[in-house]
């Protein structure tokens, strides 16, 4: 049986070499001892062949008792630290998931306090916006309202003399019909004020209080002293031109009023006040100080000098010097200045208030006569 399937073999792995040898001239020994070479070589390939085959199916037993020992033993142990891991995971997954939903929530919420906020911040806004416009209107309101119950309308009566001394009221009046200038002041429209000494009421040309609600700068150009400034119900400059319009056609006395820092007022007349025309550059014109007079004399300084205006110098602006922006004295004034001075007055030169007023000299006999044709010379 084994040597048959050896033949079988050879005759199969070697047939040409063997069909050689049995065509040689080998004696059968010889044959038979090259055949028995051969048989030996292949055995020892078997037999190495086998011993490879035993070595893999030891590698083969060993992986696979390795195998049932990481199924079987290990396995279970791993499984539950994984599912003791996978419980932790999902655990620690639900507990952030819950905290990107409170996150979410609260974000959602913010949003919506955002919005609401800025809902909230847009209404205040157009409250705040209405608020200013209702305000505003109701100020405007409030003033206009204010200013017509302030003005006194006699439409029969030309200047502030001719008003009742029994009522004695103090305010702006309306006379005649309006005369309005370039910038729409009416020369009929005028503050009239009764002396606390009696008498028939003064025409006001000036005032300066020291209430700042009434403040208005007077460093003004030479158009603003001439067209007027100033709201007559505070402070105010009439203007140059209404004054002249007013005193050239009869004699005025020119009265001020004065008030001093610890609330001391005290006042000055002169008999006679006149203004001359722009193109006389308003020049001043007084008479001496009445007797009565209960300040210094300051006034007459500047006698006889052309009206400055330069808004660049607030020591001689709005009054009257020569060009050299002095006066005749050392005693002078300047109400218009950018403060209040009158000579040296209780030896000081700043005040806090002042007030000019014009009324006629000859008020009876203007009183017991019609007015006159205004015209100018």
């Amino acid at each position: 049986m084994l040597l048959s399937t050896v033949v079988l073999l050879i005759s199969i792995l070697c047939p040409v070499h063997v069909e050689a040898n049995m065509d040689s001239n080998l004696t059968p020994n010889m044959q038979w001892a090259s055949v028995e070479r051969k048989l030996q070589s292949i055995k020892r390939a078997q037999e190495d062949q086998r011993r490879k085959l035993l070595h893999i199916d030891l590698k083969i037993n060993q992986m696979l008792g390795k195998m049932i020992h990481h199924i079987y033993v290990e396995q279970p142990a791993n499984v539950e630290s994984y599912h003791n891991a996978l419980g932790a995971w999902q655990n620690n997954s639900f507990k952030l998931l819950e905290n990107i939903n409170k996150l979410q929530k609260s974000l959602d919420q913010r949003g919506e306090h955002d919005q609401k906020l800025s809902e909230i911040r847009e209404l205040l806004t157009q409250q705040a916006t209405c608020t200013a416009e209702l305000q505003q209107q109701q100020k405007a309101a409030t003033e206009e309202t204010s200013k017509s119950e302030s003005i006194y309308f006699q439409p029969a009566k030309s200047d502030c003399y001719e008003l009742d001394e029994q009522q004695r009221i103090d305010g702006v009046y309306k006379f005649l019909e309006p005369e309005l200038n370039e910038v729409q002041r009416d020369f009929n429209e005028r503050y009239c004020a009764f002396a606390a000494d009696g008498g028939p009421a003064w025409t006001v040309i000036q005032r300066r209080s020291k209430n700042i609600n009434n403040w208005v700068h007077f460093n003004r150009s030479w158009d603003e002293y001439r067209a007027g400034f100033g709201h007559l119900d505070k402070d105010f400059w009439f203007g140059n031109a209404f004054i002249h319009r007013i005193v050239y056609r009869d004699d005025y006395v020119l009265r001020i009023e004065l008030e001093d820092h610890n609330g001391v007022e005290t006042w000055a007349e002169y008999g006679l006040f006149r203004l001359d025309s722009e193109s006389y550059n308003y020049q001043l014109e007084i008479d001496e100080l009445h007797v009565n007079s209960t300040t210094s004399d300051a006034l007459s300084a500047h006698n006889h000098l052309d009206f400055q205006a330069n808004e660049g110098n607030t020591i001689c602006n709005g009054w009257w010097f020569d060009d050299q922006c002095l006066a005749k004295e050392e005693n002078k004034a300047n109400l218009n200045g950018h403060h209040i001075t009158w000579g040296n007055w209780h030896n000081e030169f700043t005040l806090d208030a002042s007030r000019m007023m014009i009324r006629p000299r000859n008020i009876i006999e203007k009183l017991n006569t019609d007015d006159e044709f205004y015209t100018e010379d």
